[in-house]
Protein backbone atom coordinates (compact mmCIF):
# COMPACT_ATOMS: atom_id res chain seq x y z
CA UNK A 1 0.00 0.00 0.00
CA UNK A 2 1.11 3.42 -0.86
CA UNK A 3 0.72 6.04 1.50
CA UNK A 4 -1.78 7.83 -0.54
CA UNK A 5 -3.46 4.82 -1.64
CA UNK A 6 -3.33 2.09 -3.85
CA UNK A 7 -1.11 3.19 -6.70
CA UNK A 8 -3.20 2.33 -10.00
CA UNK A 9 -6.02 3.88 -8.75
CA UNK A 10 -4.61 7.36 -7.73
CA UNK A 11 -2.73 6.72 -11.43
CA UNK A 12 -6.21 6.32 -12.54
CA UNK A 13 -7.94 9.48 -11.23
CA UNK A 14 -5.06 11.45 -12.38
CA UNK A 15 -5.99 10.40 -16.43
CA UNK A 16 -9.69 11.14 -15.44
CA UNK A 17 -8.98 14.17 -13.67
CA UNK A 18 -6.94 15.16 -17.18
CA UNK A 19 -9.96 13.96 -19.17
CA UNK A 20 -12.57 16.23 -17.53
CA UNK A 21 -10.30 19.20 -17.26
CA UNK A 22 -9.31 18.91 -21.00
CA UNK A 23 -13.23 18.89 -21.72
CA UNK A 24 -13.83 22.57 -21.12
CA UNK A 25 -10.30 23.46 -22.41
CA UNK A 26 -11.36 21.69 -26.09
CA UNK A 27 -14.79 23.74 -26.27
CA UNK A 28 -12.80 26.73 -25.60
CA UNK A 29 -10.94 26.22 -28.83
CA UNK A 30 -14.01 26.54 -30.73
CA UNK A 31 -16.16 29.18 -28.76
CA UNK A 32 -12.88 31.69 -28.08
CA UNK A 33 -11.75 31.97 -31.36
CA UNK A 34 -15.04 32.76 -33.47
CA UNK A 35 -14.57 36.16 -33.26
CA UNK A 36 -10.96 36.19 -35.09
CA UNK A 37 -11.83 32.80 -37.30
CA UNK A 38 -15.07 33.85 -38.83
CA UNK A 39 -13.88 36.85 -40.93
CA UNK A 40 -11.18 33.99 -42.45
CA UNK A 41 -13.52 32.04 -43.01
CA UNK A 42 -16.10 34.10 -44.73
CA UNK A 43 -12.73 35.04 -47.19
CA UNK A 44 -12.04 31.69 -47.46
CA UNK A 45 -16.40 30.50 -48.74
CA UNK A 46 -16.37 34.34 -50.25
CA UNK A 47 -19.09 35.38 -48.84
CA UNK A 48 -20.30 38.12 -46.27
CA UNK A 49 -18.72 37.97 -42.81
CA UNK A 50 -22.65 38.62 -41.69
CA UNK A 51 -22.98 35.71 -43.11
CA UNK A 52 -20.32 33.38 -41.86
CA UNK A 53 -21.62 34.63 -38.11
CA UNK A 54 -25.22 33.39 -38.84
CA UNK A 55 -23.55 30.26 -40.06
CA UNK A 56 -21.99 29.97 -36.80
CA UNK A 57 -25.36 30.02 -34.92
CA UNK A 58 -25.76 25.70 -36.07
CA UNK A 59 -22.84 25.57 -33.61
CA UNK A 60 -24.21 27.29 -30.98
CA UNK A 61 -27.58 26.05 -31.63
CA UNK A 62 -26.63 22.00 -31.59
CA UNK A 63 -24.50 23.25 -28.17
CA UNK A 64 -27.78 23.59 -27.02
CA UNK A 65 -29.60 21.09 -28.56
CA UNK A 66 -26.67 18.74 -27.18
CA UNK A 67 -27.17 19.84 -23.18
CA UNK A 68 -30.51 19.08 -23.96
CA UNK A 69 -29.72 15.44 -25.02
CA UNK A 70 -27.54 14.94 -22.41
CA UNK A 71 -30.25 14.25 -19.87
CA UNK A 72 -31.38 11.07 -22.45
CA UNK A 73 -27.98 10.10 -23.27
CA UNK A 74 -26.45 9.13 -19.86
CA UNK A 75 -29.43 7.81 -18.74
CA UNK A 76 -28.69 4.65 -21.45
CA UNK A 77 -25.73 4.78 -21.87
CA UNK A 78 -22.17 4.45 -19.83
CA UNK A 79 -20.08 7.76 -19.29
CA UNK A 80 -16.78 6.01 -21.31
CA UNK A 81 -19.59 4.64 -23.95
CA UNK A 82 -20.60 8.49 -24.42
CA UNK A 83 -17.53 10.23 -24.35
CA UNK A 84 -15.48 8.12 -27.02
CA UNK A 85 -18.73 8.53 -29.07
CA UNK A 86 -18.75 12.29 -28.65
CA UNK A 87 -15.04 12.57 -29.06
CA UNK A 88 -15.06 10.58 -32.60
CA UNK A 89 -17.64 12.99 -33.60
CA UNK A 90 -15.29 15.96 -32.72
CA UNK A 91 -12.63 14.62 -34.74
CA UNK A 92 -14.44 13.29 -37.79
CA UNK A 93 -16.37 16.23 -38.39
CA UNK A 94 -13.41 18.53 -37.76
CA UNK A 95 -11.30 16.75 -40.61
CA UNK A 96 -14.38 17.24 -42.50
CA UNK A 97 -14.62 21.24 -41.86
CA UNK A 98 -11.09 21.23 -42.74
CA UNK A 99 -11.09 18.86 -46.08
CA UNK A 100 -14.92 19.81 -47.62
CA UNK A 101 -15.01 23.26 -49.01
CA UNK A 102 -18.91 23.78 -49.10
CA UNK A 103 -20.27 26.66 -47.71
CA UNK A 104 -23.42 25.01 -47.32
CA UNK A 105 -21.78 21.35 -45.48
CA UNK A 106 -20.42 23.21 -43.01
CA UNK A 107 -23.46 23.96 -41.09
CA UNK A 108 -23.36 20.03 -40.88
CA UNK A 109 -20.07 19.87 -39.09
CA UNK A 110 -20.87 22.48 -37.08
CA UNK A 111 -23.69 20.60 -35.67
CA UNK A 112 -22.00 17.32 -35.65
CA UNK A 113 -18.83 19.34 -33.61
CA UNK A 114 -21.37 21.25 -31.55
CA UNK A 115 -23.26 17.88 -30.62
CA UNK A 116 -20.43 16.21 -29.66
CA UNK A 117 -18.42 18.41 -27.45
CA UNK A 118 -21.46 19.36 -25.64
CA UNK A 119 -22.27 16.40 -24.58
CA UNK A 120 -18.91 15.37 -23.69
CA UNK A 121 -18.43 18.49 -21.68
CA UNK A 122 -21.47 17.41 -19.56
CA UNK A 123 -19.91 14.00 -19.42
CA UNK A 124 -16.90 15.06 -18.13
CA UNK A 125 -18.67 17.42 -14.90
CA UNK A 126 -21.36 14.38 -14.67
CA UNK A 127 -17.84 12.31 -13.91
CA UNK A 128 -16.42 14.88 -11.31
CA UNK A 129 -19.96 14.84 -9.39
CA UNK A 130 -19.38 11.18 -9.40
CA UNK A 131 -15.98 10.36 -8.60
CA UNK A 132 -15.13 13.16 -6.42
CA UNK A 133 -16.60 14.77 -3.31
CA UNK A 134 -16.82 18.58 -1.19
CA UNK A 135 -14.01 20.53 -1.31
CA UNK A 136 -11.88 18.35 -4.37
CA UNK A 137 -15.20 18.22 -6.38
CA UNK A 138 -15.44 22.27 -6.16
CA UNK A 139 -11.68 22.74 -6.62
CA UNK A 140 -11.79 20.17 -10.06
CA UNK A 141 -14.69 22.39 -11.08
CA UNK A 142 -13.00 25.74 -10.40
CA UNK A 143 -10.61 23.94 -12.17
CA UNK A 144 -12.80 23.65 -15.40
CA UNK A 145 -13.22 27.02 -15.07
CA UNK A 146 -9.38 28.39 -15.71
CA UNK A 147 -8.97 25.55 -18.50
CA UNK A 148 -11.45 27.07 -20.43
CA UNK A 149 -9.91 30.34 -19.71
CA UNK A 150 -6.71 29.47 -20.64
CA UNK A 151 -7.90 27.71 -23.54
CA UNK A 152 -9.16 30.85 -24.52
CA UNK A 153 -5.43 32.18 -23.70
CA UNK A 154 -3.63 29.90 -25.91
CA UNK A 155 -5.75 29.17 -28.79
CA UNK A 156 -6.49 33.02 -29.47
CA UNK A 157 -2.45 33.06 -30.04
CA UNK A 158 -2.95 29.94 -32.16
CA UNK A 159 -5.53 31.26 -34.56
CA UNK A 160 -3.68 34.41 -34.88
CA UNK A 161 -0.73 33.05 -35.71
CA UNK A 162 -2.49 30.58 -38.24
CA UNK A 163 -4.47 33.57 -39.67
CA UNK A 164 -1.25 35.93 -40.13
CA UNK A 165 0.66 33.85 -42.34
CA UNK A 166 -3.01 33.05 -44.29
CA UNK A 167 -3.20 29.19 -43.22
CA UNK A 168 -6.98 28.27 -43.60
CA UNK A 169 -9.43 29.15 -40.68
CA UNK A 170 -9.86 25.58 -39.80
CA UNK A 171 -6.41 25.15 -39.11
CA UNK A 172 -7.24 26.10 -35.28
CA UNK A 173 -9.92 23.36 -35.03
CA UNK A 174 -7.07 20.87 -36.74
CA UNK A 175 -4.97 21.53 -33.23
CA UNK A 176 -8.27 20.92 -31.84
CA UNK A 177 -8.80 17.60 -33.35
CA UNK A 178 -5.22 16.72 -32.71
CA UNK A 179 -5.70 17.30 -28.41
CA UNK A 180 -9.53 15.54 -28.78
CA UNK A 181 -7.21 12.36 -29.94
CA UNK A 182 -4.70 12.61 -26.99
CA UNK A 183 -8.23 12.62 -24.95
CA UNK A 184 -9.78 9.64 -26.43
CA UNK A 185 -6.78 8.00 -25.83
CA UNK A 186 -6.80 8.65 -22.42
CA UNK A 187 -10.65 7.40 -22.28
CA UNK A 188 -9.24 4.09 -23.77
CA UNK A 189 -7.00 3.40 -21.38
CA UNK A 190 -8.66 4.79 -18.03
CA UNK A 191 -10.92 2.65 -15.86
CA UNK A 192 -14.07 4.57 -15.51
CA UNK A 193 -15.40 1.84 -12.75
CA UNK A 194 -15.97 3.59 -9.19
CA UNK A 195 -12.79 2.89 -6.84
CA UNK A 196 -15.52 1.10 -4.58
CA UNK A 197 -15.74 -1.79 -6.84
CA UNK A 198 -19.26 -0.85 -8.29
CA UNK A 199 -20.17 -0.87 -11.49
CA UNK A 200 -19.41 1.96 -14.17
CA UNK A 201 -19.89 5.58 -13.78
CA UNK A 202 -23.24 5.88 -15.01
CA UNK A 203 -25.03 9.88 -14.67
CA UNK A 204 -28.37 8.36 -13.18
CA UNK A 205 -28.94 9.08 -9.22
CA UNK A 206 -31.19 6.82 -7.12
CA UNK A 207 -32.50 10.04 -5.61
CA UNK A 208 -35.35 12.00 -6.98
CA UNK A 209 -36.11 14.64 -4.65
CA UNK A 210 -38.81 17.39 -5.32
CA UNK A 211 -37.72 20.41 -7.26
CA UNK A 212 -38.54 23.51 -6.43
CA UNK A 213 -39.33 26.65 -8.66
CA UNK A 214 -40.05 30.08 -8.14
CA UNK A 215 -39.90 33.19 -9.81
CA UNK A 216 -36.37 34.47 -8.46
CA UNK A 217 -34.55 31.37 -10.02
CA UNK A 218 -36.38 31.45 -13.37
CA UNK A 219 -35.18 35.60 -13.42
CA UNK A 220 -31.78 34.82 -13.00
CA UNK A 221 -31.83 32.04 -15.42
CA UNK A 222 -33.34 34.52 -18.15
CA UNK A 223 -30.49 36.94 -16.66
CA UNK A 224 -27.52 34.69 -17.68
CA UNK A 225 -29.51 34.02 -20.51
CA UNK A 226 -28.70 37.28 -21.77
CA UNK A 227 -25.76 38.03 -19.82
CA UNK A 228 -24.53 35.13 -22.48
CA UNK A 229 -25.82 36.27 -25.09
CA UNK A 230 -23.90 39.57 -24.37
CA UNK A 231 -20.62 38.07 -24.16
CA UNK A 232 -20.67 35.23 -26.94
CA UNK A 233 -21.49 38.74 -28.99
CA UNK A 234 -18.59 40.17 -27.52
CA UNK A 235 -16.53 37.22 -28.49
CA UNK A 236 -18.09 37.29 -32.73
CA UNK A 237 -18.03 41.21 -33.17
CA UNK A 238 -15.16 43.25 -30.84
CA UNK A 239 -12.12 41.66 -32.91
CA UNK A 240 -13.09 42.82 -36.00
CA UNK A 241 -14.28 46.27 -34.44
CA UNK A 242 -11.07 46.57 -33.56
CA UNK A 243 -9.60 45.85 -37.02
CA UNK A 244 -12.13 48.09 -38.32
CA UNK A 245 -12.05 51.05 -36.10
CA UNK A 246 -8.21 51.57 -35.41
CA UNK A 247 -6.86 50.62 -39.08
CA UNK A 248 -5.05 47.26 -37.48
CA UNK A 249 -3.88 43.77 -38.57
CA UNK A 250 -5.71 40.74 -37.02
CA UNK A 251 -2.34 39.85 -35.08
CA UNK A 252 -3.64 43.39 -32.89
CA UNK A 253 -7.30 41.92 -32.49
CA UNK A 254 -5.77 39.05 -31.80
CA UNK A 255 -3.86 40.48 -28.82
CA UNK A 256 -7.50 41.72 -27.36
CA UNK A 257 -8.51 38.23 -27.32
CA UNK A 258 -5.65 37.07 -25.68
CA UNK A 259 -5.68 40.07 -23.03
CA UNK A 260 -9.39 39.16 -22.12
CA UNK A 261 -8.30 35.71 -21.72
CA UNK A 262 -5.07 36.26 -19.55
CA UNK A 263 -7.65 38.29 -17.24
CA UNK A 264 -10.15 35.74 -17.15
CA UNK A 265 -7.92 33.15 -16.31
CA UNK A 266 -6.60 35.09 -13.04
CA UNK A 267 -10.33 36.45 -12.46
CA UNK A 268 -11.36 32.93 -12.28
CA UNK A 269 -9.21 32.06 -9.25
CA UNK A 270 -9.56 35.77 -7.54
CA UNK A 271 -13.13 34.75 -7.54
CA UNK A 272 -13.34 31.69 -6.35
CA UNK A 273 -11.24 33.34 -3.50
CA UNK A 274 -13.67 36.32 -2.68
CA UNK A 275 -16.94 33.75 -3.23
CA UNK A 276 -15.46 32.22 -0.14
CA UNK A 277 -14.99 35.45 1.64
CA UNK A 278 -18.18 37.53 0.92
CA UNK A 279 -21.47 36.88 -0.53
CA UNK A 280 -22.08 35.49 -3.70
CA UNK A 281 -24.78 38.31 -5.02
CA UNK A 282 -22.47 40.95 -4.21
CA UNK A 283 -19.73 39.27 -6.22
CA UNK A 284 -22.08 38.91 -9.26
CA UNK A 285 -23.29 42.34 -8.98
CA UNK A 286 -19.78 43.84 -9.34
CA UNK A 287 -19.02 41.22 -12.28
CA UNK A 288 -21.87 42.93 -14.04
CA UNK A 289 -21.49 46.11 -13.79
CA UNK A 290 -17.42 46.23 -14.78
CA UNK A 291 -18.74 43.96 -17.76
CA UNK A 292 -21.29 46.64 -18.51
CA UNK A 293 -18.90 49.51 -18.27
CA UNK A 294 -16.21 47.59 -20.42
CA UNK A 295 -18.18 47.64 -23.26
CA UNK A 296 -18.97 51.28 -22.93
CA UNK A 297 -15.38 52.38 -22.71
CA UNK A 298 -14.44 50.54 -25.57
CA UNK A 299 -16.76 52.08 -27.60
CA UNK A 300 -15.81 55.48 -27.06
CA UNK A 301 -12.33 54.54 -26.64
CA UNK A 302 -10.36 56.79 -29.12
CA UNK A 303 -6.88 54.53 -28.98
CA UNK A 304 -5.72 51.08 -29.02
CA UNK A 305 -3.75 51.02 -26.09
CA UNK A 306 -6.95 51.50 -23.83
CA UNK A 307 -8.35 49.05 -25.95
CA UNK A 308 -5.71 46.69 -24.81
CA UNK A 309 -6.19 47.85 -21.32
CA UNK A 310 -10.04 47.47 -21.36
CA UNK A 311 -10.21 43.73 -22.62
CA UNK A 312 -7.89 43.39 -19.41
CA UNK A 313 -11.08 44.90 -17.92
CA UNK A 314 -13.45 42.95 -19.59
CA UNK A 315 -11.57 39.42 -19.20
CA UNK A 316 -12.48 39.97 -15.10
CA UNK A 317 -15.65 40.60 -15.48
CA UNK A 318 -16.43 37.57 -17.26
CA UNK A 319 -13.85 35.13 -15.99
CA UNK A 320 -16.00 33.35 -12.95
CA UNK A 321 -19.30 34.54 -13.89
CA UNK A 322 -21.36 32.11 -14.78
CA UNK A 323 -20.01 30.23 -11.73
CA UNK A 324 -21.36 33.18 -10.12
CA UNK A 325 -24.80 32.87 -11.30
CA UNK A 326 -25.01 29.27 -10.45
CA UNK A 327 -24.24 29.68 -6.80
CA UNK A 328 -26.94 33.22 -6.71
CA UNK A 329 -29.46 30.99 -8.80
CA UNK A 330 -29.08 27.93 -5.94
CA UNK A 331 -29.93 30.24 -3.20
CA UNK A 332 -33.58 30.63 -3.99
CA UNK A 333 -34.52 26.75 -3.71
CA UNK A 334 -34.25 25.41 -0.27
CA UNK A 335 -33.08 22.03 -1.75
CA UNK A 336 -31.41 22.30 -5.00
CA UNK A 337 -31.53 19.53 -7.63
CA UNK A 338 -29.91 18.74 -10.82
CA UNK A 339 -32.79 19.61 -12.76
CA UNK A 340 -32.52 23.65 -11.55
CA UNK A 341 -28.58 22.86 -12.51
CA UNK A 342 -29.81 21.59 -15.57
CA UNK A 343 -32.47 24.54 -16.07
CA UNK A 344 -29.22 26.64 -15.54
CA UNK A 345 -26.73 25.36 -17.67
CA UNK A 346 -29.78 25.40 -20.73
CA UNK A 347 -30.31 28.94 -20.34
CA UNK A 348 -26.37 29.87 -20.79
CA UNK A 349 -25.94 27.67 -24.02
CA UNK A 350 -29.41 29.08 -25.69
CA UNK A 351 -28.12 32.82 -24.62
CA UNK A 352 -24.76 31.45 -26.62
CA UNK A 353 -26.74 29.82 -28.99
CA UNK A 354 -28.85 33.12 -30.25
CA UNK A 355 -25.45 35.40 -29.74
CA UNK A 356 -24.28 35.27 -33.72
CA UNK A 357 -28.00 35.33 -35.02
CA UNK A 358 -28.70 38.58 -32.87
CA UNK A 359 -25.65 40.08 -33.30
CA UNK A 360 -25.51 39.73 -36.93
CA UNK A 361 -29.10 41.59 -37.04
CA UNK A 362 -27.74 44.32 -35.07
CA UNK A 363 -24.85 44.93 -37.29
CA UNK A 364 -27.24 44.46 -40.84
CA UNK A 365 -29.60 46.85 -39.24
CA UNK A 366 -26.85 49.17 -37.95
CA UNK A 367 -23.97 51.11 -39.51
CA UNK A 368 -21.27 48.54 -38.80
CA UNK A 369 -19.99 46.69 -36.15
CA UNK A 370 -20.22 49.40 -33.37
CA UNK A 371 -23.72 48.55 -33.29
CA UNK A 372 -22.87 44.70 -32.38
CA UNK A 373 -20.95 46.36 -29.24
CA UNK A 374 -23.89 49.33 -28.69
CA UNK A 375 -26.57 45.92 -28.50
CA UNK A 376 -24.14 44.17 -26.14
CA UNK A 377 -24.06 47.49 -24.04
CA UNK A 378 -27.89 47.22 -23.94
CA UNK A 379 -28.56 43.57 -23.37
CA UNK A 380 -25.97 44.40 -20.31
CA UNK A 381 -28.54 47.40 -18.85
CA UNK A 382 -30.96 45.16 -19.34
CA UNK A 383 -28.94 42.35 -17.12
CA UNK A 384 -28.60 44.76 -14.49
CA UNK A 385 -32.37 45.67 -14.16
CA UNK A 386 -33.20 41.79 -13.89
CA UNK A 387 -30.67 41.36 -11.11
CA UNK A 388 -32.24 44.33 -9.32
CA UNK A 389 -35.78 42.93 -9.57
CA UNK A 390 -34.20 38.91 -8.62
CA UNK A 391 -33.31 40.64 -5.85
CA UNK A 392 -36.21 42.17 -4.58
CA UNK A 393 -37.44 38.81 -5.04
CA UNK A 394 -35.12 36.64 -3.33
CA UNK A 395 -35.79 38.61 -0.08
CA UNK A 396 -39.44 37.61 -0.79
CA UNK A 397 -38.85 34.68 -0.68
CA UNK A 398 -36.43 34.04 2.17
CA UNK A 399 -39.26 35.89 3.95
CA UNK A 400 -41.73 33.78 3.17
CA UNK A 401 -39.28 30.85 3.79
CA UNK A 402 -38.71 31.83 6.94
CA UNK A 403 -42.10 31.98 8.07
CA UNK A 404 -42.50 28.36 6.75
CA UNK A 405 -40.10 26.86 9.34
CA UNK A 406 -40.80 29.67 12.32
CA UNK A 407 -44.68 29.91 11.80
CA UNK A 408 -44.86 31.89 15.23
CA UNK A 409 -42.90 34.24 13.50
CA UNK A 410 -46.57 35.27 12.02
CA UNK A 411 -48.60 34.88 15.13
CA UNK A 412 -46.33 36.21 17.73
CA UNK A 413 -49.72 36.32 19.70
CA UNK A 414 -50.32 32.43 19.67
Amino acid sequence: QWPWGDFSISINKYKLLVICLLATFLISGMVTTLGLIIPSAATYFGVEVTAMATQFTWFTGAVFVGYLLSFIVFDRFTIKQVLITAYVGCIISTLLMHYIKDFNLLALWLVIFGLSISIASCGSSTLITQLWQDKARQTILVGQDAFFNGGGVIFSLIASWFIARSFQFSSTYMVVAAITLFVLGLIFISDFNQSDGRSEVTASSTANPQTQWNSGIILTGFSLLLFMLAKISVFIWAPLFIEQRFSVDSSVSGNFMSNIFSAALAGSLIGTWLASRIKVKYLLYSFVVISTASIWLLLSSENIETVLMLALMYGISVSATFNAYMAYALTFVATPTHRNIAYMLVMSALGGALAPYCSSKAVELGEGTDDALLFCFAVLVIVMVTLVVSELLGRSIQHQRSLTLNPMENNPGA
